[in-house]
């Protein structure tokens, strides 16, 4: 009975130990499958196009990743809060959302290095209103609509004291409650309110521009350093061989 027992004790403790020693990477490598959430509301990044498929710069990313890995790509679609979340509880392997740094977001997932500059960060406005809005202080009083969860959210709070912030799930609402009045401005990036006004002719940009330096992340599962290193890796290759930017120029010319 003592061997026995000893016996079972020893599987189990083997048992433990090679569970200790499973990582996300290899579990994704043994599944065959990468799950990526992602935000698709987000041009050129992440967005849905007229036939209802996930496309964007993001998108185009991850495909390649997926491919690197020998794996088959899994998107997931949600609101970017319900993003962050997902990686933070495990559901999710990594999020792929213009995701930019934050110190606290650190606390509940691993953040890799920059894979993009997004560029300026600015503020969407009615056409013909965009010289009214040139400091800071011009939007005191006003409504800005910022994506919850977002950088663009933080740059509102902090740098828009006296305005109002309106939180939004998606960017297309945001665009239109600029549109029918609704709010009087957009926090947005760049590279996505270039790829709005090409769209919408009565909107424009307003001349104050955030304070902002930074760029994109891409967030995974906290302690899974392996599967971290791995999107490290193929970030630097990314960043070596210019990739991003042919992802951009594919995209954008393909709208």
């Amino acid at each position: 009975m003592k061997k026995l027992f000893a016996l079972v004790l020893a599987i189990a403790m083997i048992m433990t130990c090679s569970l200790a020693m499973a990582d996300r990477l290899a579990d994704i490598q043994a599944a065959g499958k990468l799950v990526v959430a992602t935000s698709p509301d987000w041009p050129p990044y992440e967005y849905i196009d007229d036939e209802g498929n996930i496309v964007g710069t993001d998108i185009l990313m991850i495909q390649w990743m997926a491919e690197q890995l020998g794996v088959e790509l899994e998107i997931q679609p949600m609101a970017f809060d319900a993003c962050l979340a997902a990686v933070g509880q495990g559901a999710v392997d990594m999020v792929v959302a213009g995701l930019t740094y934050d110190a606290e977001r650190t606390n509940a997932m691993e953040l890799t290095g920059i894979y993009w500059n997004e560029g300026d960060q600015g503020l969407l406005v009615r056409k013909g209103e965009g010289a009214a809005y040139n400091t800071a202080e011009a939007f005191d009083g006003k409504t800005v609509a910022a994506q919850n969860g977002t950088n663009q959210q933080i740059m509102v709070e902090e740098q828009l004291t006296g305005a109002t912030l309106e939180l939004i799930t998606k960017i297309p609402d945001g665009v239109n409650m600029v549109k029918n009045g609704r709010v009087d401005a957009l926090a947005i990036p760049k590279t996505v309110y270039d790829s709005v006004l090409a769209e919408n002719d009565d909107l424009e940009i307003a001349e104050f521009a955030f304070d902002f330096e930074g760029g994109n992340y891409i967030a995974s599962v906290k302690g899974e350093d392996a599967l971290t290193a791995k999107i490290q890796e193929l970030i630097d290759q990314i960043n070596a061989e210019g990739l991003y930017q042919k992802w951009v120029d594919e995209t954008l010319l393909a709208k």
